[in-house]
């Protein structure tokens, strides 16, 4: 388990829990929490919380997010 409050730390992590207040908001591998579905080769789910966390550090530094997301989902298969 890790507490992190920097995205780049968990990016690549088997699963991500996502908590606000105490309460579990989302809970998935972060690829998927960037995503519609899978397949998807950019950040598509723009309401999901965790989405709207990397798209705020900015169009580059989401766009190294998501990328690094999607081969850790991919290479762990």
């Amino acid at each position: 388990m890790i507490i992190a409050h920097r995205l780049a730390t968990i990016i690549d992590t088997d699963r991500v829990c996502v908590m606000s207040k105490g309460s579990l908001i989302e809970f998935d591998h972060p690829y998927k929490l960037l995503v519609k579905e899978v397949g998807d080769n950019t950040i598509t789910n723009y309401t999901g919380y965790f989405s709207k966390m990397v798209l705020a550090t900015g169009i580059e530094t989401a766009q190294s997010l998501f990328e690094i997301a999607q081969n850790s989902y991919y290479n762990a298969k």
